[in-house]
């Protein structure tokens, strides 16, 4: 039985995919990396990744009080998606605003500061994401931290792959904005894959939230 249980676990666990590194160095140089494990198509994986990613560092702003940081970062995130995708033809290309970051082509040494998430796939299609970093000053480095990694996209996914992720990240934001729990843990969850389908979310006579 208790062999039984173990194989169950194992199975559970799911395909280790990719892992992501956001590395802060001194004078407010940034190195964001994915590393492919397992992917067929690294690129077209990319979108769930980001999506999961994306998801949990809303939810660690709004478990460390920050919601208001959360709100603004949803904001200007809904600008950029608008702009990424106005128009006919292929997605624009913005640069992001960074602020003091700059980001670095590759590490400089030891890092002051690391974000690293896990990302597996499951055996139903589905996906989990493991995160893990440093504390301290989370309403610069964890949007930072999602930031240059969008940046990155920005400037490498192929035009197919950046449209899904705009579309994702709109997606996203509708859900929280109507459900209005981006600090909940079920919805670290239910937000992304709602954002990868195409599920219409059924309203319950509230307004949503500007």
């Amino acid at each position: 039985m208790i062999k039984r249980l173990l194989q169950r676990f194992r199975r559970d666990l799911g395909l280790h995919q990719a892992t992501v590194r956001i590395d802060f160095f001194p004078e407010n140089q940034v190195t964001p990396t994915i590393y492919w494990l397992h992917s067929q198509n690294p690129e077209n994986d990319t979108i769930p990744l980001l999506t999961f990613f994306y998801a949990r560092i809303l939810y660690e702003l709004a478990e460390l009080n920050e919601v208001r940081v959360a709100r603004e970062l949803m904001a200007f995130l809904d600008q950029v998606c608008e702009r990424v995708l106005t128009g006919e033809g292929p997605p624009r290309r913005i640069r992001l605003p960074l602020g003091q970051l700059r980001l670095a082509p590759e590490s400089m040494g030891p890092p002051m500061r690391t974000y690293q998430a896990e990302f597996y796939q499951l055996q139903d299609g589905h996906y989990r994401l493991e995160f893990r970093g440093s504390l301290g000053k989370e309403s610069f480095f964890l949007p930072g931290a999602f930031l240059t990694l969008l940046q990155s996209c920005l400037d490498n996914l192929g035009d197919e792959a950046l449209i899904r992720l705009a579309r994702c990240v709109g997606r996203l934001h509708t859900y929280y904005r109507y459900r209005r729990d981006f600090w909940d843990g079920g919805a670290l969850a239910a937000a992304p894959v709602f954002a990868l389908g195409s599920e219409e979310l059924r309203l319950e006579g509230s307004p949503p939230e500007s």
